[in-house]
């Protein structure tokens, strides 16, 4: 990952204030619009962190699963050797 130093400014937004993200630095961090993104203060400096959104249930696990086609039948994992949950 490339060093990118860019200046933005602090601008009014209501009651708050906004910064403006760099495209270039959207792009590098592949970062969608809306992310959600954690700040702390580090150092006298203002860090932002994307928060990675852990899947809640099996869909959103899978959702972006492509079938490479190599398996028509279920694979033999060999007997049970702990908890696992008996089919």
């Amino acid at each position: 990952m490339s060093l990118i130093k860019e200046q933005t400014r602090l601008a009014k937004w209501g009651n708050s204030r906004a910064a403006r993200i760099p495209s270039r630095i959207i792009k590098q961090l592949k970062l969608a619009d809306n992310q959600d993104l954690t700040i702390t203060i580090e150092n006298e400096s203002i860090v932002l962190t994307p928060v990675k959104k852990e899947p809640t249930n099996i869909h959103e696990l899978f959702k972006d699963w492509q079938d490479d086609g190599k398996r028509d039948h279920e694979l033999d994992w060999g007997k049970s050797e702990g908890n696992e949950f008996p089919w």
